[in-house]
């Protein structure tokens, strides 16, 4: 009877390990980074909101724009056009080139001035299909001082959110900074049923 508890109990196992879902593997670095641009490009429509820096530093005033971005690529890089409504009969424009490597997890921020910010990333190997979540920090210059800065960038199918947080130094907590949130300017085309 022993015998037939052991050997039931080791093919349950055996079956058992044999249906366990098989890690999910990861895409080399040059796959991920088509995936992410290839979820990154289009035309988006959504709103900055931000800390106010006219007001005392300890202000947590926000203030809040309709926004609008258009990715294209660039070469290798990818091209952020935004354009923001700052009010009766005002609009702004910036410009940004965004390096993504994966291999050296970077992603790198050249504004129109051509000052470049290199930042680490962290998430790159959890996207699938150019979608997920990524951490990126590294210094910065934040109302024209010295920072460090955080950046939670969530990427969905229909979705681009990103959070800055910024800190004057490493034993300070991180201070909301501003916040993006998009969706895609088109809907999707409707499933096929």
């Amino acid at each position: 009877m022993r015998k037939l508890l052991l050997t039931a109990s080791l093919l349950l196992a055996a079956t058992l390990h044999a249906q366990a879902p098989a890690p999910l593997a990861i895409a080399p670095p040059a796959q991920i980074e088509s995936d992410l641009r290839d979820a990154l490009v289009g035309q988006w429509t959504g709103f900055l909101e931000y800390r106010d820096y006219s007001e005392p530093d300890d202000s947590t005033k926000r203030v809040q724009l309709p926004t609008w971005l258009t990715i294209t690529p660039d070469g290798p890089n990818l091209k952020q056009y935004f354009l923001y409504d700052d009010g009766p009969n005002k609009t702004v424009d910036e410009t940004l080139n965004i390096g993504l490597n994966v291999a050296a997890s970077t992603y790198t921020i050249t504004n129109d001035h051509g000052h470049v910010e290199t930042y680490r990333v962290t998430g790159y190997d959890g996207l699938h299909g150019g979608r997920g979540d990524l951490i990126i920090t590294g210094p910065t210059i934040d109302n024209g001082r010295p920072a460090e800065t955080r950046i939670l960038l969530t990427i969905r199918r229909n979705l681009i959110a990103w959070t800055e947080e910024n800190r004057p130094t490493a034993s300070t907590p991180y201070v909301f900074r501003h916040k993006y949130v998009f969706t895609r300017a088109q809907s999707p085309a409707p499933p096929k049923h």
